[in-house]
């Protein structure tokens, strides 16, 4: 999908996101206008390691 990288928000909506158990990275990836790896890896932490994690569970 290019160059277009995901902000800061977006990694912190994914990572809440993926907490609250969704795993639809194809879906957030073309909300965000990037690609499904590059959701998964900020979502599961590989990526933008600096911002904080969201508990394991969120109900």
């Amino acid at each position: 999908m290019g160059t277009t990288k995901l902000t800061v928000e977006q990694v912190l909506e994914a990572r809440l996101r993926y907490a609250s158990g969704e795993r639809e990275y194809s879906k957030l990836a073309r909300e965000f206008g990037v690609s499904r790896e590059a959701v998964r890896s900020a979502a599961e932490g590989l990526t933008f390691k600096y911002l904080p994690m969201p508990p394991k569970r969120l109900k």
